[in-house]
């Protein structure tokens, strides 16, 4: 009897919690995942400074099984200088572009690109330049150009794709910022 009241316990208790863990962590690594954005370099698509965080979740799928990632995206990656940090900046530069960066626009392969996305900021400054973004690689502007430390200020000025974790999709806190995340360098519809 005491043997079948410890199976039951097993049964009862104990495997719902350890499936729960397993399927947690598999959510966690491959679906969804939380991030903290600690300065205002996305401002104010993501409304967070250096004393007011704000976290997001990232979807790791939409950036899975390779699909292609797109001019516009605001994506979770492994900043290249320093590996274990993970930074939030929108794509801009795509693998083969010529990318050049003015004091009020950008140019991508001397196309002006439209930025019409009223978060995006209207100056560039103080950091210009021409870049060309090598195969397999991305360039990234946060949307506060004037306060981002993004590409242009890189020692290692591109983003592999390989070190793109997610897309970052929706602000989970603080609660007065819930909502999801521009994905387009275009005003949405209806501005």
């Amino acid at each position: 009897m005491k043997q079948s009241s410890r199976f039951r316990w097993l049964k009862d208790w104990v495997s719902p919690i350890v499936i729960g863990v397993v399927a947690a962590f598999g959510l966690k690594t491959m679906v969804v995942s939380a991030a903290v954005v600690p300065s205002s370099s996305m401002y104010p698509t993501i409304p967070a400074t250096e004393t007011h965080h704000v976290y997001i979740l990232d979807n790791k799928l939409a950036t899975d099984f390779g699909r292609k990632i797109f001019r516009g995206e605001v994506v979770v990656f492994h900043y290249p200088d320093y590996p274990k940090e993970l930074y939030v900046k929108r794509v801009i530069g795509l693998p083969g572009d010529t990318v050049k960066v003015t004091a009020n626009a950008v140019y991508i392969n001397g196309q002006k690109l439209n930025e019409s996305n009223p978060n995006i900021a209207k100056s560039n400054l103080p950091k210009l330049g021409t870049y060309h973004v090598p195969a397999g690689h991305y360039f990234m502007l946060g949307d506060n150009r004037p306060v981002s430390r993004d590409s242009r200020y890189w020692v290692h000025k591109y983003v592999a794709r390989s070190a793109i974790v997610g897309e970052a999709d929706f602000i989970i806190a603080p609660l007065s910022n819930i909502g999801s995340i521009s994905q387009s360098l275009s005003a949405p519809t209806g501005s």
